[in-house]
C-alpha cells in the first residue's frame, strides 16, 4: 500500500512515541554489527539518513514510493536482490501495509536475501498501564537507568480500519501474536522480542536465519 509523501511530514507523525521507536531502530541495527544493510520503507528518512553517516556501514534504502527518493524503488513483495546479498535486512512498520496472506511469502524472501539477521517492527493492537521509575543510584543497583512496569491488555478499536493504511495488525484474535510467531519461525529463529518504551503499540522482532 503506497502512502502519500506528505503524510510523513505532518506534526502528528513526528510524535514523541515515534522518536522513541527510532532510538530502538538505531540501537538494534548498530548492535547487529552489520556492514551492508537493506532498509525497507524510508518513512521520513531520519533513521536511514543517520545510519548512512556512520563509518563502516553501507545502507541501501528501498521503497515503493519514488517521491521519497529511495536508492531502489520497488515493492517489498518483489525483492529482486541476490541470495544472501545483505548482512542485515530491516523493515519497520512496513509489512502491515500488505495483505496478511502475503506475509509468509515476504518473510521467506527477506530470509533469502539476508545472510544472517532480519529486524522487524509490527503494530500490536493493545492498551494498558506503564510506569517508568527513575531514582538516585538506580543504575548502580540495577545496572539500568530506569525500572519499567508494564501491564498490557488487547483492545478492539477502529485504528487501521479508520485510517485505511494497514491491512492488519497483531491483535488478540484474527492476527494473534502466537499466529505471527508461528509464521516467522518457518524461516527464522526469534532471538528476542521487545515492546517499545512508552509505546507498546510498536513491537520489535530480532530474527536470525
Amino acid at each position: 500500500m503506497k502512502i502519500d509523501k506528505n503524510y510523513y511530514f505532518q506534526r502528528k507523525y513526528a510524535s514523541l512515541e515515534r522518536f522513541i521507536s527510532y532510538f530502538y531502530q538505531i540501537d538494534f541495527i548498530i548492535n547487529a554489527k552489520a556492514k551492508r544493510i537493506l532498509f525497507i520503507g524510508i518513512g521520513d528518512g531520519l533513521v536511514p539518513g543517520y545510519l548512512k553517516k556512520i563509518p563502516g556501514i553501507e545502507v541501501m534504502t528501498y521503497d515503493i514510493n519514488l517521491a521519497l527518493h529511495p536508492d531502489v524503488v520497488g515493492d517489498v513483495r518483489c525483492l529482486s536482490f541476490k541470495d544472501n546479498e545483505f548482512d542485515l535486512v530491516v523493515a519497520f512498520e512496513v509489512l502491515e501495509h500488505i495483505p496478511f496472506k502475503e506475509f509468509p511469502m515476504v518473510l521467506s524472501d527477506l530470509a533469502r536475501i539476508s545472510k544472517e539477521k532480519v529486524i522487524l517492527s509490527l503494530p500490536f493492537r493493545q492498551t494498558g498501564f506503564e510506569f517508568i521509575v527513575r531514582l538516585p543510584f538506580i543504575r548502580t543497583l540495577f545496572k539500568r537507568s530506569f525500572l519499567r512496569f508494564l501491564w498490557t491488555i488487547p483492545i478492539k478499536f477502529p485504528g487501521f480500519e479508520a485510517s485505511g493504511q494497514h491491512y492488519w495488525e497483531i491483535d488478540s484474535k484474527q492476527f494473534s501474536i502466537k499466529k505471527v510467531r508461528l509464521i516467522i519461525k518457518k524461516n527464522f529463529d526469534i532471538l528476542f522480542e521487545q515492546k517499545v518504551l512508552l509505546n507498546p503499540y510498536r513491537y520489535f522482532f530480532m530474527l536470525q536465519k
